[in-house]
């Protein structure tokens, strides 16, 4: 082996467990969003409904405008950037990928700035928004990169540093989230200057990684070969995006400003669940491809979808049952969360299990990056994402925001179900299938208890009993 090539031992990729890197990332994700669920009693209490509603349609064009400006950067480097052996091309392809998402951010900044007050007349009904428009561009333009960057790190499989920068960017928001919003009373303008200058200084951290990796180069035939496999992965992650956060335009079209800032909050905490979908796919993503090239996976691959589906089933119970008491906390007087907000709440479990689908659809994505067939994530998305619109179509007139809460979990259910019928037969795996029945089944019989008796002390005895159960009937072990 030469001095620039790598072998599947070299320390550039680390061997430590998934297990330990799902455990970096989950705490590194529960830090981030305990940060974040911090700010939901300043957000509450400072700022109505119908503002956090403008609020959630903002964050829904983040959102989704924030594919466009990734175009499937972070997959693409992950899926070429381990497939080279050699270090000096290593650099080229990031490069490539590194210098093609600067120049494209800044020309798509510009073009969205310039289309921003007819935006603002198409959501709101009237050009107001333009000056939040262009916060949420400016922030996009430094997120992308400095996301790209921790990308990286997370392809080496270096989960704490990467987990380091992901704090230092969480902590500086929330700080600044403080400054803006608290002290200053800057409303929802605060929350987008703060994301701004957060993502900002976040990028001139990560200065000494690019410098490390970077050369002044975009290579035509890498360029060429992202271009071939990014269309169909942005198109798909285009469309999850919409699922993500469609349905708010759909609720401002159908019922209303107040009714999304409603839905969008009891969203935020269902988004508990996406501490562990997402530490789940960072570790995963990588690790289960490596794993697929050993060629000894099947038995692996079971014990993990059983894990993750075990602990994913104590968190659905945990926050579907535990929810409703945030509002009733009072400190000095004043209420922790804003009681005004608690009729969101009964969508917290369709939107907890939509997630739980959502990280069943990333297990199963192996096939389609060992394969080099990412128009199956194309289909998924497209799937999901015309699912997820028609029903809440149909739904919402009637049934309001619950009918959100359908169209999430079913939208992810048939998304998931679509990967793993293409996977099935090409990625074998050896499911612990009595294991699975008990998880799902006791979770189910739990959950339906917890919603017919409220009273806190049978829902911490029906926690801890499942959780007895997983370990001690199912003999699950999440070591």
């Amino acid at each position: 082996m030469t001095k620039t090539d790598l072998s599947s031992s070299d320390n550039l990729i680390k061997n430590a467990s998934l297990s330990k890197s799902i455990a970096w990332y989950g705490l590194g994700n529960v830090f981030i969003r305990a940060l974040s669920f911090l700010l939901l009693p300043v957000y509450s209490n400072l700022i109505t409904t119908t503002e956090f509603g403008n609020y959630s349609l903002l964050m829904s064009v983040y959102s989704i405008t924030a594919i466009i400006y990734q175009f499937g950067t972070q997959s693409i480097l992950k899926k070429h950037y381990l497939e080279e052996n050699n270090v000096e091309k290593r650099k080229v392809i990031f490069s490539s990928i590194f210098n093609s998402l600067v120049i494209s951010g800044l020309f798509l900044t510009v073009i969205l700035t310039i289309t921003s007050v007819p935006l603002s007349k198409f959501i709101f009904g009237k050009p107001d928004f333009y000056t939040l428009l262009f916060l949420v561009y400016s922030s996009l333009f430094f997120d992308s990169i400095s996301m790209y960057v921790i990308s990286l790190l997370k392809t080496k499989e270096m989960a704490k540093k990467s987990v380091y920068y992901l704090l230092i960017g969480a902590i500086g928001n929330f700080l600044l989230n403080i400054v803006f919003v608290y002290m200053l009373r800057l409303s929802v303008a605060g929350i987008f200057l703060a994301q701004l200058v957060s993502s900002a200084l976040l990028l001139f951290m990560q200065v000494g990684i690019i410098k490390k990796e970077y050369v002044f180069k975009i290579d035509p035939i890498v360029f060429k070969s992202v271009l071939f496999f990014a269309l169909p992965l942005v198109a798909a992650n285009l469309f999850t995006s919409m699922v993500n956060f469609g349905d708010r335009f759909i609720l401002n079209y159908f019922v209303g400003r107040e009714e999304v800032g409603l839905y969008s909050f009891a969203y935020r905490i269902a988004l508990i669940m996406n501490v562990l979908v997402a530490a789940f796919e960072n570790a995963w993503s990588p690790r289960s491809i490596n794993q697929f090239y050993k060629n000894d996976y099947k038995y692996y691959y079971g014990k993990v979808l059983t894990k993750f589906i075990a602990l994913s089933c104590i968190l659905l119970l945990s926050v579907s049952l535990f929810a409703q008491y945030l509002f009733k906390i009072h400190l000095f007087n004043i209420s922790l969360f804003n009681p005004v907000y608690s009729a969101g709440i009964i969508v917290i479990p369709f939107v907890v299990t939509g997630y739980i689908f959502n990280g069943i659809s990333a297990f199963y994505s192996v096939y389609p990056y060992v394969s080099n067939k990412s128009f199956h994530f194309l289909i998924a998305d497209s799937i999901a994402l015309v699912s997820n619109i028609a029903i809440n179509i149909i739904l919402i007139p009637r049934i309001g925001i619950i009918g959100a809460g359908y169209a999430t979990t079913l939208a992810f259910l048939f998304e998931a179900g679509y990967m793993f019928l293409i996977s099935r037969r090409k990625i074998e795996i050896i499911y612990q299938s009595k294991e699975l029945l008990i998880a799902i089944s006791a979770v189910l019989l739990f959950l339906i208890t917890g919603m017919y008796i409220k009273n806190i002390a049978v829902h911490f005895l029906l926690v801890i009993l499942y959780i007895l159960i997983l370990r001690f009937v199912a003999k699950i072990k999440f070591t």
